[in-house]
């Protein structure tokens, strides 16, 4: 599509036409972006595909990136025209279309995306606006917010979050995978219709619909709630404090008291029947059992041959690798020992990536966030409903992560003192995240099947962490294996 001569500000030049931008100009542009998962790939060739519809001032597109070997991926890609001085980071677009910016990190886009969110238009063309029904008097008063108010957020990796003003988050989707986005179904069905308020709501968001019939998320507003960090870096900066023996003058968050509440009341409402076949319950029969054992023991397996090629590179870890390796039959005879008799409960829709990470805390509380599922699997699979207890085993493994990186931070001053006082604190913490997250969910821990289905998520997400690590942060490779071998060894599946 090549642009009108009429130019708003800060659009393309006149002379822009999608299709010419050279390939590889922009897999260039697109190994510099932080949203971009396609760097370990081959590339054979990629496009700028323009989307039939304008927001302010930008090209709106996709940047379409053919893998040799691989699926096409597709991400969302406004386009602008860059600032000045700023030719290190933009997309050279050639003599006719000039230097080019991602729009998604510019204010004055995501102002007009948010005008368009607050006025519920965009019906007829390519982009499709969705309101939520509980939050049109908040979602006027986010488009009020002035542009000089809007800023780009830092820490995002797979996405690019905006902040408007004090009320809200403009988050853009960059990797687009058709279908429903998980997050939006499950925010949507808690502000609308759960009456759970732990976690940001949802006002409105933004769907590309192609001439195909495909469709997909690319922006979503959501409620910008007040917070003091994520609890990741709450609950280490308390618990480094601790071991150092800091004096801590602010007020302590009781990481498993409350998130045990919070994380079991967020179960509690998506296990709510309200007709709606996406969301209500399930049972968790011997099939569906069946599948997640069947998963387990693939993750096991795949980890464990990960960790035979490990054994040179780590000596240090050398005795807990061997005992593993040796003991591989009994680690898949205690994946295959489940049996159907032991099927019960529910499948519920699920948080599906959870962490202390997912969390903020606001004042003496939680909020809960990011209800996208895993980013690297498949929407089915993230949308796909499972035992709740696979999100409390997430919770369970990062308060494992956050003991290790407390001492990791005192460097050579973490002595066996404060190895002995992180475990303590790992092992408190926990049990009040059960107990608490038993009582709000209502979820019993008593069941010994229940318990055992949990050992099963927490040695899934450990073997999946052996294998993350070993290709990504060796240094931090005993922390799944030491949680591995330990649960182990309380099963009596190590002896």
């Amino acid at each position: 599509m090549t642009m009108s001569h009429s130019r708003p500000d800060g659009a393309p030049s006149a002379g822009f036409d999608a299709a010419s931008v050279p390939s590889s100009a922009l897999v260039e542009f697109a190994g510099r972006q932080r949203w971009y998962a396609g760097r370990s790939e081959r590339v054979s060739n990629a496009r700028f595909e323009a989307i039939e519809d304008s927001i302010g001032a930008a090209e709106l597109g996709e940047l379409v990136v053919h893998v040799e070997d691989g699926e096409t991926q597709r991400y969302f890609l406004p386009l602008v025209r860059a600032a000045e001085g700023a030719a290190a980071t933009s997309l050279d677009a050639g003599p006719a279309g000039g230097l080019l910016a991602d729009g998604a990190r510019d204010p004055a886009f995501a102002a007009a995306v948010v005008a368009l969110l607050a006025k519920g238009e965009g019906e007829g063309g390519a982009l499709v606006v969705h309101r939520s029904r509980a939050t049109a008097d908040r979602l006027a008063a986010v488009a009020d917010v002035p542009t000089s108010d809007i800023k780009v957020l830092s820490g995002e990796q797979s996405n690019t979050s905006v902040g408007v003003g004090q009320l809200g988050i403009l988050k853009f989707y960059r990797r687009l995978r058709d279908g429903e986005q998980p997050e939006l179904e499950v925010t949507a069905f808690l502000t609308d219709r759960s009456g759970f308020t732990n976690a940001p709501a949802l006002f409105a968001w933004l769907e590309l619909r192609r001439p195909d019939g495909s469709h997909t998320a690319v922006a979503a507003l959501f409620e910008r709630v007040a917070n003091r960090g994520d609890a990741w870096g709450v609950v280490t900066d308390d618990l480094v404090a601790d071991l150092s023996g800091s004096q801590i003058t602010h007020e302590r968050f009781d990481a498993g008291a409350t998130l045990g509440r919070r994380t079991g009341e967020m179960h509690a409402a998506l296990a709510r029947k309200t007709g709606d076949a996406a969301f209500d319950p399930e049972p968790l029969d011997a099939a569906s059992l069946g599948r997640i054992i069947a998963e387990a023991r693939t993750e096991a397996g795949e980890a464990l041959d990960v960790l035979a090629r490990e054994a040179e590179r780590s000596p240090e870890l050398k005795g807990e690798i061997d005992r593993l390796l040796a003991a591989r039959g009994e680690i898949d005879g205690w994946f295959a020992g489940f049996s159907a008799d032991e099927a019960g409960g529910w499948r519920t829709r699920i948080h599906g990536d959870y962490h202390l990470g997912q969390v903020l805390v606001s004042g003496a509380d939680a909020v809960i966030l990011d209800f996208e599922g895993e980013p690297g699997r498949p929407l089915a699979e993230r949308r796909a409903k499972t035992s709740p207890l696979r999100d409390v085993a997430g919770m369970l493994r990062s308060f494992d992560y956050a003991a290790f990186a407390a001492r990791d931070r005192l460097g050579s001053d973490a002595g066996e003192a404060a190895r002995a006082a992180s475990d303590a604190w790992r092992e408190r913490t926990s049990a009040e995240f059960l107990k608490a997250w038993e009582a709000a969910s209502g979820v019993s821990l008593s069941s010994a099947a229940n318990m055992k289905l949990l050992d099963l998520f927490v040695l899934q997400k450990a073997f999946y962490e052996l294998r993350y690590e070993a290709a990504m942060r060796p240094a931090w490779l005993s922390i799944p294996l030491r949680g591995i071998v330990s649960l182990l060894e309380k099963r009596q599946v190590l002896r």
